[in-house]
């Protein structure tokens, strides 16, 4: 029943089925026994079963009163659908909804039995490519008005984090957004961003910060459809220290945002350690962030340093920084290059670890252990990743090169000679 049966009729292979039984948990306890894989208790007290296997799950819950009464407390006519000895039962006017690729709620005030319905909409309109008519749009509209004047009715963050994940994984991430905005949804799952709104940039942005979000989103998923969340995210919060950095400079006559990347960062780290994503997504998102304004050296050597040291935020950075430059004006082919760079610059794979152990490193310069074995290991990297160091006696003649250099900077005589 519900989305699965949808999926179904929209040609698509559902993953989760929900059933609904006069005895729920005899009926899952049978699935079990056909099918295999773990049962376990969701809530007991309300009868609710799951039953998961590998790559699917099936959820029991009980049949509560008449088919109609049932499918009536759903939250949008596309999920209240039954399938039921071979037939397909629905409300009226769930033919349309199909065959217009429309979202309509059973009854608005269902969008108050559980507050996160008007967020899912947004969410099916997206991963499923459907529009939200005017009704629609007014009745999550009213919602989100109720939500902001009702903080404490907002869903378990949880909640929300897994419905946004859903929304930006989906092809039509930036689409969603959209409506999240329109419908005043922004404001209540992601108020940073609203600032966003209507912020006027100058310079190369011929569109105001939102839509520029919004377009370095549909083009982040155009170059790459398979980014990872991660890229999303920060695709989606790159920009969110612009509103805290807008300083008029009579020098160019125009707004500019100096330091927003790193504002931005600690911004987008703070929202979304608050919707409870895990902390790995969210330091890469906020590393992102803080660096989608870096930029390349033009020299190889220096490029190749330049990516070795952003090493764990790659290919994400430089589909950022692309996506970035084509949701300008002007410089546009910036980003074709940017590409065309990494690539050129890693068709020889870049160091994993140096050639020398950190005990070789103190054997062979006399250290003992602390931070200047860490530097030693890191310049040597460095020099493995500008080709200046492909062997083993090359990393000891290196080393030994480079804590004379430092030697003589300590005690402010010339460096050798190189």
């Amino acid at each position: 029943m519900g989305g699965a049966v949808r999926d179904l009729l929209l040609g698509r292979r559902p993953t989760d089925l929900d059933y609904a039984a006069l005895d729920p948990e005899k009926a899952a306890e049978e699935a079990k026994r056909r099918l295999g894989g773990s049962l376990f208790p969701l809530d007991p007290e309300r009868g609710h079963y799951r039953l998961a296997l590998r790559g699917r799950t099936l959820d029991f819950t009980p049949l509560e009163g008449r088919l109609e009464e049932d499918l009536l407390r759903r939250d949008y006519r596309l999920n209240a659908l039954l399938w039921r000895q071979g037939a397909v039962f629905g409300l009226l006017g769930v033919e349309e909804d199909l065959r217009r690729h429309l979202l309509v709620p059973v009854r608005e005030e269902n969008l108050y039995e559980d507050h996160l319905r008007s967020l899912r909409g947004v969410r099916l309109a997206a991963t499923l490519g459907f529009g939200l008519p005017q009704r629609t749009r007014e009745a999550l509209a009213r919602h989100a008005r109720f939500l902001q004047a009702h903080p404490e009715a907002l869903p378990a963050r949880e909640r929300v984090k897994e419905e946004l994940a859903r929304l930006l994984l989906s092809p039509k991430a930036a689409y969603g957004l959209r409506l999240l905005e329109r419908v005043g949804l922004l404001g209540v799952y992601l108020p940073e961003l609203v600032l966003l709104v209507g912020l006027e940039q100058g310079g190369v942005h011929h569109l105001p910060a939102w839509d520029h979000t919004l377009s370095a989103v549909h083009h982040l998923l155009w170059l790459w459809p398979e980014a990872p969340l991660e890229a999303r995210l920060a695709t989606l919060f790159h920009d969110v220290g612009k509103p805290l950095t807008r300083r008029f400079d009579p020098e160019v006559g125009r707004f500019r945002f100096l330091g927003h990347a790193e504002v931005g960062a600690e911004i987008a780290r703070a929202s979304l350690t608050w919707l409870r994503f895990p902390k790995d997504t969210v330091e890469r998102a906020a590393g992102l962030v803080r660096r989608h304004m870096d930029r390349l050296p033009e020299e190889r050597k220096a490029l190749r340093r330049f990516f070795l040291r952003r090493q764990d935020l790659l290919p994400d950075l430089v589909y950022l920084m692309a996506a970035d430059r084509l949701a300008t004006r002007g410089v546009e082919t910036e980003a074709w290059e940017v590409l065309g760079r990494y690539e050129e610059a890693l068709k020889d794979p870049l160091p994993q670890r140096p050639l020398l152990s950190g005990e070789e490193v103190m054997a062979l310069l006399g250290l003992r252990e602390g931070p200047e074995v860490g530097r030693a290991l890191k310049a040597l990297l460095e020099a493995q990743a500008e080709g200046r160091v492909g062997t083993k006696e090359e990393a000891r003649a290196f080393l030994l090169y480079w804590r004379g250099g430092r030697e003589a900077q300590a005690s402010g005589t010339p460096d050798h000679p190189h």
